[in-house]
């Protein structure tokens, strides 16, 4: 049975509360009473951003602490040929976090344009929803930098153990 998206689920939900804000109104409580579903909808969102951002910041600085050691490992001439990530499972994990957090930013700029349809429009929601598309366009940014730092030390120990490889083979037939 499939499940919906989160983009319908986030649809549905924004139209339940308009239809209920709608039938506040309908039932007599002024504009501003009925309208307290959504400014709660929107408060709840907005916590929900504080928490990822908290979260997608966490990862951010992984990146960034990981980064330094990966370069450190690619100067050091013994550890060139440790860390090489040969069935590219680390730079598809870090393609995979990528790829959840501009599924993230889709989801926040879809979440804006929906209270925008509603008529709502809250001057901290749009602050939280900046910084939050902000640290997640850095976050990609740091994750591109170390996938091409892990590929760039990779091809290095490649190379390098290539060429021992030759040399030997090469040692090898001279002794013969």
């Amino acid at each position: 049975m499939p499940f919906p998206s989160v983009g319908d689920s986030t649809r549905r939900l924004l139209d339940a509360v308009q239809k209920l804000e709608l039938t506040l109104q309908s039932a007599g409580l002024p504009r501003m009473l009925a309208r307290l579903p959504v400014c709660w909808l929107c408060w709840h969102y907005c916590r929900t951003l504080d928490q990822k951002i908290v979260r997608i910041q966490r990862i951010a600085g992984k990146f960034e602490q990981w980064l330094p050691a990966i370069r450190a490992y690619s100067g050091d001439g013994t550890a060139k040929m440790e860390l090489i990530d040969v069935d590219l499972s680390m730079r598809n994990d870090i393609e995979v976090t990528k790829n959840t957090m501009w599924e993230l930013r889709s989801y926040c700029i879809d979440v804006g344009r929906m209270f925008e349809q509603l008529g709502y429009q809250s001057p901290g929601m749009r602050r939280r929803q900046a910084l939050f598309l902000q640290i997640l366009e850095n976050s990609c940014v740091a994750a591109g930098t170390m996938q091409a730092a892990l590929a760039e030390h990779d091809n290095t120990a490649l190379a390098l153990l290539r060429a021992r490889q030759a040399q030997q083979l090469t040692g090898g037939a001279a002794a013969v």
